[in-house]
């Protein structure tokens, strides 16, 4: 199952790392929600003539808010972590840590049995991790066509999601009559980035990506965009030629994506 104006001077606020309650209709989990200003304005991308300075435009719009929703999602990681030590050495969590953590838990989809239960650490310290900003920025260009397609114009969804009640989002021109998704409508570029990020995080489709990124780390590996693409088959009714598309994408545009200067046509 497929997953899924001019230029504006896209500012972002200093990164603070806080816990708040405020939640954001459910696109995010409610328990770290740094202070940004949200993007709500698309270039019109489909401006450029050169091919090398639009993808550069796209992946220079994309990466500030790409690495803004993984700060957020490595620091309830590193909180978790600490958390974990601490019950590993039979140290007492707190009840608002305790709560904190049953919270973490109904998010990201872990049975929750017991605080003391090492099973549901290990659990969410496979779930709750970043993705590499090249795998983002990768997916963001191909199920956003470079970010001119409808869904990401009208409804701010640079990752292709579906919804499934009636009304949720925008109805696919050419969907089929038999299929009754829609595809979902955010209110700024920042959500539908933290809801692709918590879906790849714990959807069990995506439990090889997950796998691979686990054993990275067990490894002492950075987990990368490549190897972590071959755990994004489920992501398109393409399977494996979409795997190698990401791939391609990554490859041919890394110094673009890492935001080095390039005159050459791509």
């Amino acid at each position: 199952m497929k997953l899924l104006h001019s230029m504006v001077a896209v500012t972002l606020c200093t990164l603070v790392l806080s816990c708040s309650a405020e939640s954001h209709s459910g696109s995010r989990p409610n328990y770290v929600l740094p202070e940004i200003i949200k993007v709500t304005s698309l270039p019109d991308f489909s401006a450029y003539k050169d091919v090398t300075q639009k993808k550069k435009a796209f992946f220079d719009f994309m990466r500030p808010i790409i690495q803004s929703e993984n700060a957020r999602v490595a620091y309830t990681r590193k909180r978790l972590q600490t958390l974990a030590r601490s019950s590993r050495y039979g140290q007492h969590i707190k009840d608002k840590d305790a709560q904190w953590i049953r919270d973490l838990a109904v998010d990201y989809k872990v049975e929750m049995t017991s605080i003391q239960d090492e099973d549901v650490w290990r659990a969410l310290l496979k779930k709750v991790d970043i993705v590499p900003l090249k795998l983002a920025l990768a997916q963001a260009a191909n199920e956003s066509s470079w970010g001119t397609s409808r869904f990401a114009r009208e409804g701010f969804n640079m990752f292709g999601m579906w919804c499934f009640s009636k009304g949720c989002g925008l109805v696919p021109s050419r969907r089929p009559p038999e299929m009754l998704h829609e595809v979902a409508v955010f209110d700024s570029i920042d959500d539908s980035v933290a809801a692709y990020i918590l879906h790849i995080n714990r959807n069990k489709t995506y439990k090889p990506l997950r796998r691979i990124r686990t054993q990275m780390r067990a490894e002492n590996e950075k987990p990368t965009a490549l190897k972590l693409a071959e755990g994004l088959s489920g992501y398109s009714e393409r399977g494996e030629a979409y795997v190698q598309e990401l791939q391609s994408i990554i490859q041919s545009n890394a110094a673009l994506m890492d935001g080095v200067p390039v005159t050459s046509k791509q």
